[in-house]
């Protein structure tokens, strides 16, 4: 249950005008946001420098943790790179040499086939990805791997898509060998549902998914904007007895995007239609949902659709949202009055001092500026020696995989 803090911000605000004697009305002077612009800053400068118990945070891993998934959403007030740990809910299946090592993006992308353990944070202008490649014992089903048309019965045109528009790629795709592409036609341009179906692609035995599963499938888009509604994927018997899966973002919660996106749609979107047997699924149909009279598109592909059942696994982190409303909201920065600073006493000292140290540098009280600013400096060393970051440090080792397996054939001959 979360705590709420009792360093409010009109506390905070008493403390600092008693460390700048008083003057603390001189700040508002010439504007009445400078006061509450200068401690959101010093709260901020502090928290760059260090990772305050305080602010450690946990939260549920989306999706569950998957064995070769290496894509999961990352909240959005992690601090920097600041990640503690992965650790399984029920913590006594967790064995003794499961760790994680924090390596860049493009280390990550190197290494993540040929070795677990390792985790990353990708950054695309100010969008952030998680990955993880994990040891996982979980579970996949295969419903199709789309490298070709007829894999692996004839797919057909579903919805807005005639049957002569559907094609193998075998350019561009993600896994396997190829995927299956198709295009949009001005015939019957005011139907919202653009895919393809299978009606012979299984059987398939779906029944250990429908509780807590999760549907994969790699979808590309010529436009990726709000004119695309969500992504559907239906299972059924046939094409009247299925269930569908739905889902409007991308695996990581993000937008959907032009090119290629990793789609999932949770067990729990699950809406059904007929009396499908679920051990014996049969017909699968793969579609977007856009707004009438969109996107006459001639490049959407789909890859490689699976079924996958993970471990549920928490995520430990620094954070930098740091300010509590009454109801529990967290947020960056200070907005009212009411708001509490998330911190331990011993780390509201050392913010004060950066506070005071700002208060004067803005008052042009140069000395008091310089005492508080080597007060700070004293206060951040005795509490990093006392409380060492728990975060991951980022590692980095360049290793080149295919001279080692060149040289151990060399060796063996």
């Amino acid at each position: 249950m979360p705590t709420l803090s009792t360093y409010s911000y009109t506390l905070i605000r008493r403390i600092l005008n008693t460390k700048i004697n008083g003057r603390i009305s001189a700040l508002n002077a010439s504007d009445t946001n400078t006061e509450r612009d200068l401690i959101n800053s010093a709260v901020r400068v502090a928290l760059s420098d260090i990772d305050f118990r305080g602010n450690i945070r946990e939260s549920v891993l989306t999706p569950n943790l998957m064995d070769k998934q290496w894509d999961y959403a990352l909240p959005n007030d992690v601090k920097g790179d600041a990640i503690i740990g992965l650790r399984p809910q029920i913590t006594d299946s967790r064995g003794e040499f499961e760790t994680y090592d924090l390596v860049s993006p493009d280390e990550f992308d190197r290494r993540k086939k040929v070795e677990k353990g390792i985790m990353s944070i990708s950054n695309d202008d100010l969008t952030r990805l998680f990955r993880i490649s994990a040891d996982i014992e979980d579970e996949t089903l295969v419903i199709s791997d789309l490298d070709d048309k007829n894999d692996p019965d004839t797919w057909l045109g579903f919805g807005n898509t005639p049957d002569s528009n559907i094609k193998t790629e075998g350019d561009d795709y993600i896994q396997g060998d190829g995927a299956i592409r198709f295009s949009d036609t001005a015939i019957g341009v005011g139907d919202s549902i653009i895919g393809m179906e299978n009606r012979n692609v299984g059987p398939f035995d779906i029944s250990p998914y429908l509780s807590r599963g999760s549907i994969f499938v790699r979808g590309k888009l010529d436009t990726g904007d709000s004119s695309i509604n969500s992504i559907n994927v239906r299972l059924g018997s046939d094409s009247s007895n299925y269930h569908q899966f739905t889902d409007s973002v991308q695996n990581d919660c993000s937008a959907f995007q032009t090119g290629w996106n990793t789609l999932r749609l949770d067990a729990s979107s699950k809406t059904t239609t007929g009396t499908p047997v679920d051990t014996a699924i049969d017909y699968a149909a793969v579609f977007w949902d856009r707004d009438s009279g969109t996107h006459l598109d001639t490049d959407f592909a789909f890859d490689y659709l699976i079924v996958k059942r993970g471990k549920y696994y928490n995520l430990s982190y620094y954070s930098r949202y740091v300010w509590q409303d009454t109801a529990f909201g967290v947020s960056e920065n200070s907005s009212n009055d009411s708001h509490a600073l998330m911190v331990q006493n011993d780390e509201l000292e050392v913010i004060m001092a950066k506070m005071s140290e700002l208060a004067n540098l803005y008052l042009r009280d140069k000395d008091e500026a310089e005492r508080y600013r080597r007060e700070y400096k004293e206060l951040k060393e005795s509490y990093l020696l006392r409380n060492p970051s728990q975060a991951n440090v980022l590692t980095t080792t360049r290793y080149n995989f295919i001279h080692e397996e060149d040289s151990t054939t060399s060796n063996d001959s």
